[in-house]
């Protein structure tokens, strides 16, 4: 059997970071579309126009998959809390089971 470990904190804060990057990359298309008027000869204007709006429908869809991520681990978060009280109640069903078997039999055997 394999051991494994979640770390839902840890789950979140990458889906934090992705946001970040989403936000910088955000800056910069911002950034892009500040510069405009005359950048030099020829259509640099227009070409960096063309990257801004490029990165910009890129990023949206990044945006969207990193609301999706984000869902997902929430969802996953959920699942693992669920599944640690199931199985904390188990245990401690167990538990009072197996002990309070045991006083039971002991008592059995008990002389007055």
């Amino acid at each position: 059997m394999t051991d494994y470990c979640v770390d839902p904190t840890s789950l979140a804060t990458r889906v934090g970071e992705l946001n970040a990057v989403a936000d910088q990359v955000g800056a910069i298309v911002g950034t892009l579309d500040v510069t405009g008027g005359d950048l030099g000869p020829g259509d640099i204007a227009a070409a960096v126009a063309e990257v801004a709006d490029e990165w910009r429908g890129n990023l949206d869809g990044m945006r969207d998959k990193i609301n999706t991520i984000a869902d997902n681990v929430r969802g996953a978060v959920a699942n693992y809390a669920v599944a640690e009280q199931d199985g904390e109640a188990s245990m401690l069903a167990l538990g009072r089971g197996a002990v309070r078997d045991a006083v039971f039999e002991s008592l059995k055997g008990a002389r007055p």
